[in-house]
């Protein structure tokens, strides 16, 4: 049901974008779970009464469980808080130029990072200002905070990405000059080329005429030597457009730390099993081909790649160590309160009871590592029935070949309940290979690859270090995927449907979906299709087939808001949607009517769920192998009374009856009118032969002036 919530409320977003300050306003101080940030993860912004307004530089306050840290504000408001304990009592605070303080709400971490939004002054909606107001004198925020991390510049030109080089000090007196700083490009044409540009006097590093098409992704990395160690640092990647430059920071730690060295290919890929010195430890996730042969490639400043070694993929020991868990806690108001039943289940590829496993209650707000011999341990069976009499909510500590992990908050204090604990490891070991990097020089940069199908597969690139290996990891997945996430109801007589359309790419390098851009389709006979105004730079609507993405996807992929109808006839919608890049892990929501049936695809399952909006008959999973159809129908739906239906019709019967009487009557003028011109034509000309003939004849005089008149009164007619 976490995936219907999240499309009630994205749909609620776009049917009502008038309402989206009043949203921001309320949020403000509110704690929002954020699955894109890891769990014991607080992001703080502060703004100065709008988002266009971060505080920069300002110091901000997290107490945790009654202890206060502190981190200051970066470059677009935000402090990251780290490692903070599953269960802890967190709040939020900072101190603007007044000394006056702004907190948030006191909250509970749970399993999901948090995003929290501090604001100085009174929300301003669309209110704009300086990127850097405010904050301590508008100081900068602390270099190793933002290192990485890349942002536009207008003042730069476009196609221009700028690297400052740093100590974790703007204001070092000796900036690292003449370090060489590497920048790679990853083309959606599946080619690379490197860059490599020394520091001035300044620190900075300057590349130019880079694309701006958005086809190329680009990856800044360096090296600094500190006090015997040597930082690797790395950016992720960024694409470049035609608006404005960019910059970024790459900042080891201070000159004289003494901390362990910095390795930032942790921010692209986790560097748990590197290779021995002068290697590359290569894993290949996803759906690999057990017979594929990795590839070690160099690439040099001069435009050129060499192939430093390759070897054959060989399976690994499985690791039951890296296990994979989540809970979920179901209250039983038949429970006495306190009592709570465990179950604990799954395995390496099964899913079977796991006796063996410890568990232990703890208090939420003193979550800490269990300790051999605590809790209880499962029996054989996985079950286990525990009490607590405690008051306030607990989480449970579960460990699993020697990993801990841990519930959600739950309360016991009313009425007891079910604990489920589902854990997963690897049945069998990855695919792996390794490969001697001793041969790579100092400019150069490394990436891994390997071809499947025909397809290229491909590392991110990486910069070896002296004395020490890597680890390098290739996704094996689909290029794209597409997904979407929608709710419906209906409006008269149509289907409105609004929600998320998302493409991910699931390479290093962007992906161009044809000349024109990637058509997202939509189904048959939609009408009055619309994209979310903050979406509208990137995708249009394409007429009669559905939405067009002009630019390329880059890594990562891209995600927009839209909406679109289909008519309802005789009481039914009929939902034929073909997917060329099929459907992974997609939903939809459709707003129960009195009778209403849905006719669901194959192997797609449908379910009733209630939200405070009304009731929903929800499908929320849908997957659909590429270049198939979504086929589906909608019936028993309310339909206009049948004046409605039939009264535009007799109105427009009436409109043709009486053009067509008008045009017939036209038409009878018409023939009238040139009947009677004839026979005047005729009469004339024979009074004009009589006239003729009196001449000669001698006739009387009297008659000729007869004719005469005759003939000037058919002339007047």
């Amino acid at each position: 049901m976490k995936r219907f919530a999240t499309a009630i409320a994205v749909a609620l977003a776009i049917a009502a974008p008038t309402a989206a300050h009043a949203q921001i306003a309320a949020a403000i101080g509110q704690p929002l779970p954020a699955s894109d940030l890891d769990a014991g993860t607080v992001s703080v912004r502060v703004i100065a009464g709008s988002p266009s307004k971060p505080i920069v530089g300002t110091d901000v306050t997290l107490v945790v469980n009654g202890t206060p840290r502190q981190a200051r504000s970066d470059s677009a408001g935000r402090a990251i808080f780290k490692d903070l304990p599953a269960g802890a009592t967190v709040k939020a605070s900072v101190v603007d130029e007044d000394k006056k303080e702004w907190a948030s709400s006191e909250f509970v971490l749970a399993d999901t990072g948090v995003r929290v939004m501090l604001s100085t002054k009174p929300f301003e909606p669309g209110g704009g200002g300086a990127p850097f107001a405010g904050g301590a004198g508008g100081a900068m925020p602390e270099p190793r905070q933002m290192s990485g991390q890349a942002r536009a510049e207008a003042s730069d030109s476009p196609g221009t990405i700028t690297v400052r080089l740093t100590y974790d000090d703007f204001k070092d007196a000796a900036p690292p000059a003449n370090v060489p700083v590497l920048l790679v490009g990853y083309r959606a044409d599946e080619t690379y080329a490197l860059h490599v540009v020394p520091t001035d006097k300044d620190g900075r590093a300057q590349f130019t005429s880079l694309d701006i098409k958005g086809e190329t992704s680009y990856f800044a990395m360096a090296q600094l030597p500190r006090n015997g160690a040597i930082d690797r640092l790395a950016s992720l990647p960024c694409v470049l457009d035609s608006h404005a430059g960019v910059r970024l920071v790459l900042s080891a730690d201070k000159r004289d730390s003494n901390a362990p060295p910095i390795d930032d290919l942790n921010k692209v890929e986790k560097q748990d099993h590197p290779g021995a010195d002068h290697s590359v430890h290569v894993v290949l996730e996803g759906v690999p081909d057990p017979a594929a042969t990795v590839r070690l490639v160099a690439l040099s400043p001069d435009g050129t790649h060499r192939v430093l070694g390759q070897a054959p993929a060989s399976r690994a020991e499985a690791d039951p160590t890296d296990v994979v868990g989540q809970s979920s806690f179901e209250q039983h108001n038949d429970m006495p309160a306190h009592a709570v039943h465990v179950q604990v289940h799954g395995g390496g590829g099964v899913n079977e009871p796991l006796g063996g496993v410890n568990v232990v209650l703890v208090p939420a707000k003193q979550v800490k590592q269990a300790e051999a011999g605590m809790g209880v341990k499962t029996p054989e069976g996985g079950e286990l029935d525990l009490t607590d009499a405690s008051n306030a909510p607990v989480v449970a500590e579960v460990t699993i070949n020697g990993k801990v992990m841990r519930s959600k908050p739950f309360d016991l204090s009313q009425h007891g309940g079910v604990l489920d604990m589902y854990a997963q490891w690897e049945s069998q070991g990855k695919l792996v290979a390794d490969i001697d990097a001793s041969a790579a020089k100092p400019d150069e940069a490394m990436l891994a690859e390997t071809t499947m199908r025909g397809l290229p597969y491909r590392s991110a690139p990486l910069q070896p270090i002296a004395g020490k290996g890597s680890e390098a990891t290739i996704y094996v997945f689909p290029r794209v995927m597409f997904s979407f996430s929608l709710t419906s109801h209906i409006d008269d007589e149509f289907l409105a449907v609004q929600g998320r359309f998302q493409i991910t790419n699931n390479a290093w390098a962007p992906y161009i979906g044809g000349a024109d851009g990637l058509v997202i389709p939509l189904p048959e006979h939609f009408r009055g299709a619309i994209v979310a105004e903050q979406d509208q730079g990137d995708v249009a609507v394409a007429q009669g087939a559905g939405f067009r993405i002009a630019r390329p996807i880059p890594p990562g992929g891209k995600q927009f808001h839209a909406g679109f109808s289909l008519p309802v006839q005789d009481g039914t919608v009929h939902w034929a949607l073909d997917l060329p890049l099929g459907a992974y892990e997609s939903g939809m929501e459709i707003l129960q009517t009195p009778g209403m049936v849905v006719q669901t695809p194959p192997s797609v399952k449908g379910e009733v769920a209630t939200a405070p909006q009304g009731t929903f008959y929800v499908l929320p999973s849908i997957s659909i192998l590429p270049k198939q159809s979504m086929e589906m129908t909608i019936s028993n739906l309310p339909s206009p009374p049948a004046w409605r239906k039939w009264a535009p019709r007799i109105t427009g019967a009436i409109a043709i009856m009486i053009m067509l009487a008008g045009l017939g009557f036209a038409l009878a003028r018409t023939t009238a009118t040139r009947a009677l011109h004839h026979e005047r034509l005729v009469k004339r000309n024979k009074l004009l032969d009589e006239l003729v003939a009196l001449e000669p004849g001698g006739k009387s005089d009297k008659r000729r002036a007869q004719i005469t008149d005759e003939l000037e009164q058919l002339w007047d007619e």
